[in-house]
């Protein structure tokens, strides 16, 4: 008795007749009086004997094919495993040949490649195909010789283990490298380089695991300066790493969005017709006689120094410049309706003491300037203002502040020159929500600029829009800015900062260079706290076009923190096309400036990934940054290098991240 592949018994059919005689065949035929019992029978035999071939045949084919299945299996994982370690095809093959010769297969019977279309953390998986010819047995009953390949495949790779949150994409580059007495802490996930890995003594690395892909192993000069957060040995493997973020949808939109802010259009100067100009002063018949013109009523308040100004019945208001003597006041047409227009087709200007203004439509041409200690405001409108043909500290805008002017909301402002909020001045554009901004270059390219100690705040604009289109100069070290919060924030210009910035949330596309502190400068007062760059739910794009600014240490890179910057909070938001995504720097392949981190700029916490795959990141001289509790910093350029003194710490759980995982069998 035989037993098939389920361990049942088989009786063996050819073997029973074969142990009858001749004779005793004969004598059964015999004894059978009806011939054709005996004939049917004769015939039956040879088609008995045939199934009871093929099944052999098959239960000895399912047993190869087990045994090949197996073989195929630990040879895919063996290799899978000399690959993951290595990044070594030959190391890769050999192994999984070994496996195979052990298990009583030849090595020209077993093909090991790698399968990209399995993606891994290793890159591409281990696939093993063994194909074994196995000799039939029925065909030689007829005098014929026959047999049949057994194939089997298996395939294996490095999956899940700790992500890649520091990683260093270009294969030509110096990979990651630590120098001066630096530190990289990454105890929850690991740190991958396209090129090689140097932590030489004096120097450390702490992560989970740590991949390379060059010649030279990690560079130690002999010290324990790369180890796993419980102070053992890292996991140290060769391999290639991959580029998480390339070509995804994230990306993809990024390119798009940096596109569309380069072509940003400035808005149109404000033009409005000709009016009578009209001076708040001490001649009070000249005044009056000035409002009959504009067809308005003038009076004065002698007990404060005040002049009313009224045009009752009025829907549309055309005056030329509007101005104030010293020592006086204005309240201009009070108690009107937000839907009256102004047509202002000259200046607003008050150096007097103060200038209050009802909410509307206004249309002013050549801006509005206020200075001498001044106080000016204005209700909730819409403001459309041109450039002034006053010079604001050496440029025109269309607004330059000098003293205290605020603008209540939500209020629309269209600018074509911007606005300069001089040193130690105050300025409020807007209040609470629903808030607009559409802001030209001044004479000069700023659409905002800030002195040294100035104040400037933005309502928000969650249903509106922010479009800069000229750049941001926050030159003006001790200042506070606070951006309004905005679905989407578009820059034609670069981002530069000397003092405290609260970036409101939303996305930053800017085009051009983004410096924190590049000309000094650093934490200051803004909203009762000492801050220096506060940013949560943002993502900031930043192509680098344009000119580069002339700002120290900060020069030619991208994205540069610098200077007296040391407690900078960034939280990159948690849903959306950009989650988890801090700074994307330039995406063209031809602009390779970087990102840096230098100067003191210490005790940064960023939760999200600075991503540069065409640039390097950079901290140096005593800068520091990590993921904070809960978060996540995660580090992915052309290059990694950390010097004197710096440390980062990156904690992160990215599963688009590679990283050297466990190899197990996948198909």
């Amino acid at each position: 008795m035989k037993r098939n592949p389920n361990g049942k018994r088989v009786p063996n059919v050819a073997q029973a007749f074969r142990g009858l005689s001749r004779k005793a065949c004969l004598a059964a035929f015999g004894i059978r009086q009806d011939g054709a019992v005996a004939i049917v029978t004769g015939l039956a035999i040879p088609v008995l004997l045939g199934f009871a071939g093929l099944a052999l045949e098959y239960g000895t084919i399912l047993g190869v094919r087990a045994q090949a299945q197996r073989t195929a299996d630990f040879a895919s994982h063996a290799g899978a495993v000399a690959y993951s370690r290595s990044g070594d095809e030959t190391q890769m093959i050999n192994a999984a040949r070994g496996v195979a010769e052990l298990n009583g297969f030849s090595a020209a019977e077993i093909v090991v490649s790698l399968d990209a279309s399995v993606p891994t953390a290793s890159g591409a998986a281990v696939r093993a195909t063994i194909t074994t010819p196995k000799s039939l047995y029925l065909p030689r009953i007829i005098g014929s010789n026959g047999s049949v390949d057994v194939v089997a495949s298996a395939v294996s790779g490095a999956t899940g283990g700790a992500p890649a949150c520091v990683q260093a994409l270009d294969p030509g580059g110096t990979g990651i490298t630590l120098s001066g007495g630096t530190a990289l802490q990454s105890n929850d996930c690991g740190i991958a380089s396209n090129s090689g890995v140097a932590a030489p003594c004096g120097t450390s690395i702490v992560a989970e695991a740590v991949s390379y892909d060059s010649d030279t192993a990690p560079r130690t000069d002999g010290c324990n300066t790369i180890t796993d957060p419980n102070g053992g040995a890292a996991d140290i493997v060769r391999r290639p790493t991959t580029d998480p973020l390339a070509g995804t949808s994230a990306i993809l939109l990024a390119q798009s969005l940096m596109a569309e802010t380069e072509l940003l259009p400035a808005p149109d100067a404000v033009v409005v017709g000709a009016g009578p100009n009209i001076e708040f002063g001490w001649n009070a018949n000249a005044t009056r006689a000035q409002a009959q013109a504009i067809g308005c009523t003038a009076s004065f308040n002698n007990s404060i120094d005040e002049w009313i100004f009224s045009c009752p019945g009025l829907s549309t208001v055309n005056i030329g410049n509007i101005t104030i003597g010293g020592g006086l006041r204005l309240s201009f047409n009070p108690g009107a309706s937000s839907a009256i227009v102004y047509n202002v087709s000259g200046s607003i200007r008050n150096t007097g003491t103060q200038m209050t203004f009802p909410g509307g439509v206004y249309n002013i041409a050549l801006g509005i300037v206020t200075g001498g200690g001044s106080v000016t405001e204005f209700g909730a409108g819409t403001y459309r203002i041109g450039r002034s043909t006053h010079s604001c500290e050496g440029q025109r805008y269309s607004i330059c502040n000098t003293s205290q002017l605020t603008f209540a909301g939500p209020s629309s402002f269209v600018l074509t020159g911007g606005f300069r909020n001089t040193g130690g001045s105050t300025l409020t554009l807007g209040t609470g929500d629903m808030n607009s901004f559409q802001f030209g270059p001044s004479s000069g390219g700023d659409a905002i600029s800030l002195g040294g100690g100035s104040q400037t705040f933005m309502g928000d604009a969650s249903a509106g829009v922010f479009e800069m289109a000229g750049r941001i100069n926050g030159g003006g070290g001790g200042s506070c800015f606070v951006v309004p919060r905005a679905p989407l924030h578009e820059i034609k210009g670069s981002l530069l900062a000397s003092g405290a910035v609260r970036f409101g949330a939303g996305l930053y596309v800017v085009d051009g260079y983004m410096h924190m502190g590049g000309n000094g400068g650093g934490s200051a007062s803004c909203g009762g706290a000492t801050i220096s760059i506060h940013a949560p739910d943002t993502t900031f794009l930043v192509s680098a076009n344009g000119t580069a600014p002339s700002g120290w240490e900060c020069r030619d890179q991208a994205y540069c923190v610098s200077a007296g910057y040391s407690n900078i909070r960034m939280t990159a938001p948690e849903s959306g096309p950009f989650a988890d995504m801090a700074v994307i720097g330039p995406l063209d392949p031809a602009q390779a400036d970087g990102a840096l981190f230098t100067a003191g700029a210490s005790g940064a916490v960023v939760s999200g990934a600075f991503y540069f795959p065409n640039g390097p990141i950079t901290a140096s001289g005593g800068a520091s940054a990590s993921g904070g509790s809960g978060g996540c910093l995660q580090l992915i350029g052309s290059e990694i290098t950390l010097s004197g003194g710096t440390s980062l710490a990156s904690e992160c759980e990215i599963p688009q991240s590679g990283g050297s995982g466990r190899v197990v069998i996948l198909r």
